[in-house]
């Protein structure tokens, strides 16, 4: 069985996407939970965390995988 190292930003987004599995989750969403309210964090910022997510998922052959979902969000699907 292979293992990854989510570093913390990442494990934060996980969390989110398992307490709301099939549920689609908007990038402001994310940036308010994992970066905060104050942040200047942007859209990038998260399509890039997303982006390290899915290629760590694909690495552990995961059931699981982050669908976009055009103008809305993210979904974690298995």
């Amino acid at each position: 069985m292979k293992s990854v190292h989510l570093n913390f930003k990442e494990a934060e987004i996980m969390k989110l996407f398992l307490s709301k599995t099939e549920v689609i989750i908007s990038k402001e969403e994310i940036i308010t939970k994992v970066w905060g309210y104050e942040s200047d964090a942007g859209s990038n910022n998260v399509e890039a965390y997303i982006s390290f997510l899915r290629r760590k998922l694909q690495f552990i052959n995961s059931d699981s995988e982050i669908k976009s979902v055009k103008k809305m969000g993210y979904r974690l699907e298995k």
